[in-house]
């Protein structure tokens, strides 16, 4: 009887009727809050412009896009399923429209969405490849296209689903089919589907974000466009599970995903702008970086709000690819992401699956040199040298592909050593390091000045040492003049949102009475003061720190409380001796230093380091131990 129930099931058309008389019953067949899968991608995908959404049924998802600002239009063939959807938008506040049609029949016109989703809607094998042409069709330049649908797998769940195979969809079948976007995202997973009482339990999906390229990226892609792309696919394909990083020996790498996944959620709460990982309090995240936000600065603390058309620098025969560890993405003072916004290089996250896939070209090609000094390591003009003694020197100095680690010193090595494995897994050499030349110790950062006051000549920051390769690079590689000039001035919007958002004492030490009395009596009770977990950047002083360990010795010490000593003896009027007991200097410490502190807001990356720990992913395996 159960098999015969089942033919009949998979032989039953998937009418009008049908879904009428399902959506007749009392409360709602699939409840009313939106899908999981697209609540976690809802920061890819545009906050304004007109959104489509296939087989709505009744409405959750519609209501909850359109609560956020969307015109939407929610189309499906049961008149019954739209009403609901009609009033629950109604009960929640806000404007839906609803079409009731065939997806077969329904005319999605060309270029005229900014969205569309289709959350469960499994269509029939003969018109499949018919509406998915529509779709990608129908999209704008920039659309997106979000999905979720039951695989062939699913099956054997008998939790949610059409009965019927022809129905259900597979990674191959909608990379087919979506052939003409660029795919942020395609997997099938095994997840716990719970929405309303015919999807219930664990399930077998296939979740997919694609996005039709602006004309612009058809033909050449413009370097911000690039680096957007690149980014959209590092939210896109972080997930809070196994990558599948076996046999990394680095425990931050070999958790990439986890690290991911936790650092995008928390810049997500922090409302940080995507695409350049500074702060961004506007309601319309998600375009920042186009020409129109650009031209109309609306937001504060964000650096594409700083940036009006930055001037794409051409670099000849350099090109550039810039490796970012993961728990550097996102970090505001990271210089890394202007190499690839700015000099057209390109942006890969370790842990991103497609990423990886670019990385492993890269180091597949005979020009890739790592820029990274150390033993062994040559100057540019030694390399020209030895080009020049090369059999093909007579067909000219060749392309030089530099790939550069973005990340703190240990972090580099860690990434350098993953490069090895791989180089090695290929057949090939190690790669060859390429460094600055000596008058890089001659050079003052201007980023490494407002991070940390003090450091002095010869430290540079990640694009720094990319723009001083370039001032290099003008005799040797034909580079124009003057470009490393330019690139340099790209980086002072950055340093104007860093010095608002981090606020460095500007007040003179010389002018407190008992300076260094008051300073002793602050670094003694400053061994008690609380430290917020993940905290890696003083707002008193300004100074940041690679390790929680380091932010908390910087506490008690001389620097730290020596602000905190100008800080208060400002509040007093810079007027009489200070002079101060223990219980008064704890007190004093509270108000200046622990109470600013705690309200201070950690670094996403940093967040994901407390969240790894906190899950106990960092725990080394016995033979790390040794």
């Amino acid at each position: 009887m159960a098999e015969s129930g089942k033919r009949q099931a998979e032989r039953q058309p998937m009418t009008a009727d049908l879904w009428d008389r399902r959506y007749s019953k009392q409360g709602f067949a699939y409840g009313t809050d939106p899908n999981t899968f697209l609540l976690e991608n809802i920061s890819l995908l545009p906050t304004s412009g007109k959104t489509l959404l296939l087989g709505e049924g009744e409405g959750r998802n519609a209501v909850y896009l359109a609560s956020r600002g969307l015109s939407v239009t929610a189309i499906d063939i049961s008149k019954v399923g739209l009403s609901k959807a009609r009033r629950l938008a109604e009960e929640r506040g806000v404007k839906i429209k609803t079409v009731a049609a065939d997806l077969a029949e329904f005319d999605f016109g060309v270029e005229c969405w900014d969205l569309i989703v289709s959350i469960f809607c499994h269509l029939p094998f003969a018109v499949r490849a018919k509406i998915h042409q529509a779709t990608a069709n129908s999209l704008r330049d920039g659309g997106m296209l979000l999905i979720e649908a039951f695989s062939p797998k699913q099956l054997k769940y008998n939790t949610g689903g059409p009965p019927d195979e022809e129905r259900l969809v597979t990674v191959e079948l909608l990379q087919e089919d979506f052939k003409t976007l660029e795919v942020l995202l395609c997997r099938e997973v095994e997840r716990p589907v719970e929405e309303g009482r015919y999807h219930t339990g664990l399930s077998s999906v296939v979740q997919f974000v694609a996005r039709r390229p602006a004309i612009q990226e058809r033909g050449v892609v413009g370097h911000r466009e690039r680096y957007q792309i690149r980014v959209h696919q590092a939210i896109a394909q972080s997930q809070d599970e196994d990558t599948g990083m076996r046999g990394v020996k680095d425990p931050f790498l070999s958790v990439a995903g986890h690290a991911l996944h936790y650092t995008i959620q928390a810049s997500r709460e922090m409302g940080q702008c995507p695409y350049c990982h500074s702060k961004d309090l506007g309601a319309d995240r998600s375009r920042c970086c186009r020409a129109d936000m650009l031209a109309a600065p609306k937001q504060e603390d964000c650096v594409c709000m700083e940036t009006a058309h930055p001037k794409e620098l051409t670099c000849g025969k350099l090109h550039w690819a810039l490796l970012c560890h993961p728990l550097e993405f996102m970090r505001s003072s990271s210089s890394g992401k202007l190499v690839a916004s700015l000099l057209g290089g390109e942006f890969l996250v370790f842990g991103v699956r497609s990423h990886q896939e670019v990385l492993d070209t890269i180091l597949a090609d005979s020009s890739t040199q790592l820029l990274l000094p150390g033993d062994g390591s040559r100057t540019l003009k030694e390399w020209l040298a030895e080009q020049v003694e090369m059999p093909f020197s007579g067909r000219g100095i060749p392309d030089l592909t530099l790939l550069v680690l973005d990340g703190s010193w240990d972090q580099v090595h860690a990434l350098r050593a993953e490069i090895e494995v791989r180089r090695h897994a290929m057949g090939r050499p190690p790669l060859s390091c390429i460094r600055l030349d000596d008058s890089v110790q001659h050079f003052r950062s201007p980023l490494i000045d407002a991070l940390k006051p003090g450091a002095g000549q010869g430290r540079v920051s990640t694009f720094e040492a990319c723009a001083l390769f370039l001032r290099e690079a003008e005799d040797g590689l034909a580079i124009p003049p003057g470009t490393w000039k330019e690139a340099m001035r790209g980086l002072e919007p950055m340093l104007r949102v860093l010095q608002r958002c981090f606020a460095l004492p500007t007040e003179s030490q010389e002018r407190v009475p008992d300076l260094e009395l008051l300073i002793a009596c602050l670094q003694a009770v400053a061994c008690d003061a609380p430290l917020q977990d993940g905290l890696r950047r003083c707002s008193i002083c300004g100074a940041a720190f690679a390790t929680p360990l380091r932010m908390r010795d910087h506490l008690r010490g001389r620097r730290h409380c020596a602000a905190v000593a100008v800080r208060f003896a400002r509040d007093r009027g810079l007027a009489g001796p200070v002079v101060c007991a223990g219980s008064e200097a704890a007190q004093i410490f509270q108000a200046y230093s622990t109470v600013p502190l705690s309200q201070c807001r950690p670094e996403p990356p940093d967040v994901a380091l407390v969240q790894l720990k906190n899950h106990g992913f960092l725990r080394k395996p016995r033979e790390l131990r040794k």
